[in-house]
């Protein structure tokens, strides 16, 4: 089958006569033949050109959103004429078109034997990291010659393949590119998060929050950094902030931890060391950043790396206080017992996104070091643990809090019960300081408590009407004990609740069976 009458779409993109298009996130793709060659074609899915006949406001508005895009990418059509995959690694589009569904389609051929976006760097050498680095670096400098910014380096841009015994880079993906002099507005900026610089997170977030002339190539170089620290290592730089990336840490000054793995020579030329290349395509200003042309210099020890940016992790102050999640529920010993103990540094480092990966770099006088969490800084000794303030449940949600180790070590520092109208409910504070509303279930699930065990002094159901009893149910209600009686030949149940009337245990006669189904008394 061909698509837009041109390409014989791959049959793994096929079902039957439909065309199985895959998302890429901005778009969606098949892979396709024309003339003998294999090619990539993807669909734009925010823009698509009008249809005669819509309405005037809605014709004006798709027209030039989809004018303006065809004219951005004609203009980067030409500005990278004369680019192409085999020896500049540079991925171009071969065509681009409007297709039947209105739709804008851009063609560009498929590079043979690359790795899967999945493919694993962490433990590839040294030698071959280098040689990567450099071949992307290499990539990235000829298309900023040529005046474009890709405006969204990251690993899934960067087709690899390993040709002749060597890594080659691939640059792909100029949907997000702009020219050099052309920046858009700051509403539509590309990137992606994690990736992006300090500049680009500024200007992106609102109109006016930082000058267009901030934009410039330089942005590229920051998102290489962040692409090469995530290739050999798997993870993205720690920053010294609970909730945020790299580029929002360098903004506010935070303090950004690269991977010991790069505290490595490049070369006995220049003596950089990869430490000291990431942390200047990190820096603050754009204009103190390297070239990509620099970058590929320094990884072929050529040129050193300016002594601001020669900063190791032999620097290791202490930090005296914990991550925010962590401050009511534990508390770090004070830094001369920590140094007693063998301690050289601790520094907060966020390895990712989420509570998980708030940890602390932990330092020894030997120089060996640690990556660990809260649960085990405490263990080792080096926090008290706080345990959490644990409140008694309701006696009708028939459950039992877990100890306040237990609850603290989940990151909870105080369950108290409330009552919000008719409902009986639980309020939560997180290690944090935050509060949550819950009910019991949800505490449960969430392993802060355990249904409570239940006894009810009970016989069997009437066989007719049941196996067996739900002690756990009229435990909640409150139940003492229920018993089959029979009344005029009708098989009905005498129940006694725990509560006392008058003196004596509250008593409910004559039950018949559907009033006990009704309450999930039989099972």
């Amino acid at each position: 089958m061909k698509y837009n009458g041109i390409y014989e779409v791959n049959s793994a993109f096929l079902d039957g006569s439909t065309i199985l298009w895959k998302n890429t996130g901005n778009g969606e793709y098949i892979i396709a033949t024309k003339d003998g060659k294999k090619y990539f074609v993807k669909r734009n899915m925010h823009v698509r050109y009008p249809t005669k006949g819509e309405p005037k406001a809605v014709y004006d508005k798709y027209k030039a959103e989809a004018d303006a895009l065809q004219k951005k990418q004609e203009r980067l059509r030409m500005l990278m004429k004369g680019l192409n995959w085999s020896t500049d690694h540079i991925v171009v589009e071969e065509e681009n078109f409007w297709d039947s569904e209105k739709m804008f389609t851009t063609v560009t051929p498929c590079i043979p034997d690359v790795f899967p976006d999945t493919y694993d760097y962490k433990s590839i050498s040294l030698a071959d990291f280098i040689q990567l680095a450099k071949s992307a670096s290499v990539a990235l400098e000829k298309l900023h010659a040529h005046g474009v910014i890709h405006g969204d380096l990251k690993g899934k841009n960067i087709l690899v393949s390993n040709t002749g015994g060597k890594y080659i880079a691939y640059l792909i993906d100029f949907d997000s590119s702009y020219p050099a002099d052309a920046i858009p507005e700051w509403e539509s900026i590309g990137g992606s998060d994690g990736y992006q610089s300090p500049e680009v997170m500024l200007y992106g977030s609102d109109e006016g929050a930082a000058p267009k002339e901030t934009i410039t190539a330089a942005t590229d170089i920051f998102s290489l950094g962040v692409v090469l620290h995530k290739w050999w290592t798997g993870s993205f730089p720690g920053v010294d902030l609970e909730h945020g990336s790299v580029g929002a840490a360098v903004y506010l000054d935070k303090t950004v931890t690269i991977d010991k793995k790069f505290n490595v020579r490049i070369g006995e030329n220049c003596g950089a060391t990869l430490q000291s290349l990431i942390n200047w395509t990190f820096a603050k200003n754009p204009a103190d950043r390297p070239t990509a042309g620099q970058v590929a210099d320094v990884l072929a020890d050529k040129i050193g790396v300016p002594e601001a940016f020669q900063k190791g992790n032999d620097d290791r102050p202490f930090d005296t206080e914990l991550w925010g999640a962590h401050k009511l529920i534990a508390e770090l010993i004070p830094v001369s017992d920590l140094k007693r103990r063998g301690v050289k540094s601790i520094k907060r480092i966020n390895e990712g996104s989420g509570s998980a990966s708030l940890k602390y770099h932990v330092v020894m006088g030997d120089g060996a070091e640690r990556f660990m969490t809260i649960s085990e800084l405490c263990d080792a000794g080096y926090a008290v643990c706080r345990g959490a303030e644990v409140d008694t449940p309701w006696d009708e949600h028939m459950i039992e809090f877990e100890s306040p180790d237990v609850v603290a070590q989940k990151g909870y520092a105080k369950i108290c019960k409330v009552q919000l109208a008719f409902r009986k409910r639980y309020l939560i504070t997180t290690a944090s300081g935050r509060e949550i509303d819950k009910g019991y279930e949800w505490l449960v699930a969430e392993g802060l408590a355990h249904p409570k065990a239940v006894s009810v002094d009970a016989d069997t159901p009437w066989p007719e009407h049941g196996t067996m009893y739900c002690d756990e149910n009229m435990a909640r209600l409150g139940v003492k004990s229920i018993s089959r009686m029979e009344v005029g030949g009708e098989h009905r149940y005498r129940i006694v609740y725990n509560e006392i009337v008058d003196g004596k245990n509250k008593v409910n006669e004559r039950v018949p069976a559907n009033n006990l189904k009704l309450m999930g008394f039989i099972k």
